[in-house]
């Protein structure tokens, strides 16, 4: 492979990935997994009703270049069409950074910046095609009116710029579940970047991404900047100094746990009882979290109430994260 298509193909592989970020987030609710480069299409969202949304993504490198935008708007109706035959799919989407997916100056001013249009909603020039398209090659399976266009600006070498589509619907999403710490919004992408590619890499494609563990880095990562120093009060400085440092690895690992998180805030709704007293009254309920350390009972005690005091102080964070996302 040249170095201009293993170029072109990367860049491929960057616009999928970032766009199963987009395409997971706009149907977050309904979602249940997501998996990139499915067995049928580029992305597979299975939903909760356990029918799926199916994505066909097509790039172009440089925006202004509308070659070979009916030759890819062919190809991933020809593959929609063919995932349509499962009888499975809720919605069909072609994905394209391209500006102008049509080719057609007449329907410019439909697909400026981050668009997503059904099919009844496009200009009647765009309609016609498509339908041209799926009359002349064959392509009956698909119904026009389960299939949406979703353009996204998405190019040039400075990430900052190639992502800035996919940075602002994470954005909106985060405002959506009230989470505004700095430094979050770019870091979760960072990770779902991750994430998703090496779903993509994985030959099996039955293995995919669970909306849990989508999310829960989002919540982990909420829990560890906004570890509030209320509870600090309750601690000689110099004592929860040492515990912090010592024990950072622990508490960590059970600040980011879903059965600790989630056990810890049932406990804590169940006894109606204020934060501090919850923690005062109930801290030794907790005591297998420092099972395994090496200490005297004083410095446990205080390891337990650091990860209690810690996971609470940011349970409406997590519950909003939690409700936005419908888990």
């Amino acid at each position: 492979m040249s170095n201009r298509n293993a170029s072109a193909s990367a860049f491929g592989w960057d616009f999928q990935t970032n766009s199963a970020i987009l395409l997971m987030l706009e149907n977050i609710k309904d979602a249940k997994r997501v998996r990139v480069e499915g067995a049928d299409e580029d992305i597979e969202i299975i939903l909760q009703d356990h029918t799926k949304v199916y994505a066909q993504v097509k790039a172009v490198e440089k925006p202004d270049d509308t070659s070979h935008v009916i030759d890819k708007l062919t190809k991933a109706l020809e593959t929609l069409s063919d995932a349509a035959k499962k009888g499975d799919g809720s919605l069909f989407t072609y994905v394209t950074n391209s500006s102008n997916p049509f080719n057609n100056q007449r329907t410019l001013s439909y697909f400026t910046g981050r668009t997503h249009l059904f099919f009844d909603e496009l200009p009647d020039v765009a309609q016609k095609r498509i339908n041209e398209i799926i009359r002349n090659n064959g392509y009956t399976n698909l119904d026009v009116h389960k299939l949406d266009i979703r353009v996204i600006p998405f190019y040039g070498n400075d990430l900052k710029n190639r992502y800035k589509e996919i940075q602002a619907c994470v954005n909106e999403f985060l405002g959506e579940v009230n989470v505004d710490v700095p430094g979050i919004n770019t870091k979760i992408m960072e990770i779902w970047q991750r994430d998703l590619f090496q779903n993509a890499t994985q030959s099996d494609t039955a293995i995919s991404i669970s909306k849990e563990k989508m999310i829960w880095p989002l919540i982990v990562l909420v829990v560890d900047k906004t570890a509030a120093n209320d509870y600090k009060k309750d601690f000689n400085d110099d004592e929860i100094g040492e515990i912090e440092r010592k024990y950072k690895m622990i508490i960590n690992q059970n600040t980011m746990s879903y059965d600790i998180i989630s056990r810890i805030l049932s406990d804590q709704r169940r006894s109606k009882k204020a934060q501090k007293q919850f923690v005062a009254d109930h801290w030794n309920d907790y005591l297998d979290i420092a099972n395994t350390v090496d200490a005297d009972d004083d410095t446990k005690e205080s390891l337990v109430k650091i990860i209690l005091y810690r996971i609470l102080t940011q349970r409406q964070y997590i519950r909003d994260i939690k409700k936005g996302a419908n888990l």
